[in-house]
C-alpha cells in the first residue's frame, strides 16, 4: 500500500481537503506510525495554512505537527529502542495523516492505549516546559502570562506546580472560565478591565517572570510592563512578521529576555508529576 488518505491544504486561507496522497517511506533515523489521533495547534497551522509562515512550501500540503498512534515500521537507529506495535506520541511533518513519519529522537512511547488521545497535545506542554526551564520559574515566584490558548494554559499550570504564583489574563469567557478552573491562581477578565493596570495594583513591584503567549505583538508592551525591575520577559507566543514593542519598558527596567523554541531537550518532555496521564512508569517517556 503506497498510498494514504490525508487532510491536506489545497489553497491558502482555504479549508483543507480530504485526498489521496503518498504515503511515508522509512529511513533509518525514523519510525512510522498508523495515526490514531492528531493535535491540532491552532494559531501555528492557521498562519501556515494562511500562508503567514511556509513551513511546508507550496499546496497541497499536510497540517499539523504532533500526533500519537501504533508503529508499523522501525528504522535501524530506532531498533533496541522502538518495535512494531509500539504505542507512541511524536513529533513530525504533516500531522492530519493516515500515516506520519518521525525521527526517532522525537518519539516517546505510551503505556496505555487510553492515553493516545491526551498524548497527541504533548508540544504544548512541552513548550511552555522549555520556557519554565529557561527561566528558573521556582518555588515563591510571581509569574504573569497574557493569553491562556492551549500553550498559555499549559505554561500557568506547570509554573504552578513549579510553586510560583500564577496570573493570567485572556478576552474569552471561555479560556477564563478554564484557566481560573484549572489553570491560575488569579484570572483577569481583559475585556471588562486593563489587565495589566489589574495585576500592578495587586502586585506593584511586577512579576519575576512575565510571559505572552498569544502570538499578537500589541501585547508586548502590557506585558513586559507586567514584569518588575531585573526581571525575565519570555517570548512564548510565535509571531508571523517583524516584531516590535516600545524599547524604553524594557529597557529601563533592565529585564532579562527569553525566545524559547520548540519541545526543548527530552527530560522536558516527560511527566514526572504523573498527574496529566503520561508516563506510568520509568520505561515509558510520555502516556
Amino acid at each position: 500500500m503506497t498510498k494514504m488518505k490525508a487532510l491536506a491544504v489545497t489553497k491558502l486561507g482555504q479549508k483543507a481537503e480530504l485526498m489521496e496522497i503518498e504515503r511515508p517511506k522509512i529511513d533509518e533515523n525514523s519510525v512510522i506510525i498508523k495515526t490514531a489521533y492528531s493535535g491540532v495547534s491552532i494559531g501555528t497551522e492557521m498562519w501556515i495554512a494562511e500562508g503567514r509562515r511556509s513551513d511546508y512550501g507550496q499546496p497541497p500540503f499536510v497540517n499539523g505537527y504532533q500526533a500519537s498512534g501504533t508503529i508499523v515500521e522501525v528504522g535501524e537507529k530506532g531498533e533496541g529502542q522502538f518495535e512494531e506495535g509500539d504505542l507512541v506520541t511524536v513529533f513530525c511533518r504533516g500531522a492530519h495523516s493516515e500515516y506520519v513519519k518521525a525521527e526517532v529522537g522525537l518519539v516517546h512511547k505510551v503505556a496505555k492505549k487510553e492515553s493516545l488521545k491526551a498524548c497527541a497535545m504533548f508540544v504544548q506542554p512541552s513548550v511552555a516546559a522549555n520556557a519554565w526551564n529557561m527561566a528558573g520559574v521556582k518555588t515563591g515566584d510571581v509569574v504573569y502570562i497574557a493569553g491562556q490558548g492551549l500553550t498559555g494554559q499549559c505554561a500557568a499550570q506547570l509554573a504552578r506546580l513549579r510553586g510560583a504564583y500564577v496570573a493570567a489574563s485572556d478576552i474569552s469567557a471561555d479560556r477564563i472560565e478554564r484557566s481560573r478552573a484549572y489553570c491560575a491562581d488569579w484570572t483577569i477578565d481583559a475585556s471588562k478591565e486593563q489587565a495589566v493596570a489589574a495585576f500592578k495594583e495587586r502586585f506593584p513591584d511586577g512579576a519575576d517572570v512575565s510571559a505572552e503567549s498569544t502570538g499578537f505583538e500589541k501585547l508586548l508592551d502590557d506585558a513586559m510592563t507586567a514584569c518588575k525591575n531585573r526581571g525575565t520577559f519570555v517570548f512564548l507566543g510565535w509571531y508571523p512578521d517583524r516584531t516590535s514593542f516600545y524599547f524604553n519598558t524594557p529597557h529601563m527596567k533592565q529585564l532579562n529576555a527569553l525566545f524559547p523554541c520548540f519541545i526543548g531537550e527530552r527530560p522536558g518532555r516527560r511527566d514526572p508529576t504523573r498527574r496529566v496521564g503520561f508516563a506510568e512508569h520509568p520505561a515509558a517517556d510520555l502516556s
